[in-house]
């Protein structure tokens, strides 16, 4: 009996096979794969359960509104934008015609710049849609989850590191400001903003017992906070000694941390302003005058040479990361900094928070050096006898 032809594909510009059947394209990196998805749909064909085909705009949008029934606003608006992405590169295509080059492609033209974690944010929700699509038969595997569909390294943001000048600053300058309360909250117990936002000074701060009950977090709802204990971990409702600057910084205030300059409750774009107002009043007192007429007094005119504007670059994020860096500064055990802080463990206070500041690299040096001038000094003893 004659051995049976093997019948071969011509490869596109594109790098993929196609074969055809019965009027309909089937696409691989390889022939085989090529063959196999027409195999796939001859079999579903015949047992009947073929599921009419659908694009990806159709099947996306659905599936977000499924999945997001309880988030936040913003993580919500987060994940609409990364599907906008990819609806917008390959919303048109059948979602079983898929491949990896597809995805790869997303992530070149809508993911240039962006940030690491950004892009892999982005990646855990593609993985997660053709998961689903799997899952509901629509697909034969995940083009998402390909090692050639593996997105591009974005750029890697480095926490900045409080200074010792910039620390003095926050204690003693624009302390009439109204965030001042919730930065010193943040820079001495390490709260994350959104849980700072919903501390309660008389319900929350146990001023005898020097103890910060954490057990709410804002979240995101239309143009306001709304506060609840839906925390970002499990390890988020805690309690966080209360430190004398930040014991005596709090002392006679009373009501949420941060309100609005009427005294109301604090909304997102008030608290944008908020901050804004903040960060102007600090560089407006290092500096001497507001930023707008540096360089145009007649003081500064008079002086030869007049020294560089200094910024105020602090975000919210960067004096709880001092605040950890502060705590293994100091010696404070890795397991209590991570259950201060509220993680689940303590991955994150190594890989993010627990910066090695000058101070302690200075220690450990002295460390270091003492110990070999103690071997050495034992080496001379032992030639002596």
């Amino acid at each position: 009996m004659p051995r049976p032809v093997k019948q071969h594909l011509v490869q596109r510009p594109d790098g993929r096979y196609r074969c055809k059947y019965k009027g309909k394209e089937f696409y691989g990196r390889t022939e085989d794969e090529a063959f196999a998805a027409r195999d796939w749909y001859i079999k579903c064909a015949s047992t009947g359960t073929l599921i009419t085909p659908i694009t990806v705009n159709d099947y996306a949008i659905p599936w977000l509104k499924r999945i997001s029934v309880s988030a936040s606003d913003s993580t919500y608006n987060t994940h609409a934008t990364m599907l906008q992405h990819l609806v917008d590169c390959i919303g048109y295509k059948q979602i079983n015609e898929v491949v990896p080059s597809d995805i790869k492609q997303v992530y070149s033209t809508c993911y240039a710049g962006l940030s690491n974690t950004y892009i892999q944010s982005a990646k855990q929700l593609y993985c997660s849609l053709f998961d689903a699509a799997l899952g509901d038969g629509l697909v034969r595997f995940n083009p998402a989850r390909d090692r050639s569909a593996k997105p591009h390294r974005g750029k890697k943001t480095k926490e900045k590191i409080l200074t010792k000048e910039q620390r003095v600053w926050i204690e003693t300058l624009c302390t009439d400001h109204r965030v001042w309360p919730m930065v010193m909250v943040m820079l001495y117990a390490g709260l994350r903003p959104q849980e700072a936002k919903a501390v309660n000074i008389d319900r929350d701060i146990n001023f005898e017992k020097n103890i910060i009950n954490v057990h709410e977090t804002a979240h995101v709802k239309g143009q306001k906070y709304v506060f609840t204990a839906d925390m970002k971990t499990g390890w988020s409702n805690r309690q966080v000694p209360l430190f004398p600057p930040l014991k005596s910084a709090l002392r006679g205030k009373h009501g949420y941390l941060i309100k609005t300059a009427h005294g109301e409750q604090i909304t997102p774009a008030a608290w944008k302003r908020a901050w804004e107002s903040y960060v102007s009043s600090m560089e407006t007192a290092i500096n001497g005058c507001r930023k707008r007429w540096y360089g145009k007094t007649r003081l500064h005119k008079s002086m030869e040479s007049l020294p560089d504007w200094v910024d105020f670059d602090i975000v919210p994020y960067t004096l709880r990361h001092a605040f950890c860096t502060m705590c293994r500064d100091t010696g404070v055990e890795i397991n209590t900094c991570r259950k201060w802080m509220g993680h689940a463990d303590t991955k994150m206070i190594i890989k993010v928070y627990d910066s090695v500041s000058e101070d302690r690299s200075e220690q450990e040096r002295r460390k270091v050096e003492e110990a070999i001038r103690g071997q050495n000094g034992g080496q001379q003893l032992l030639k002596v006898l």
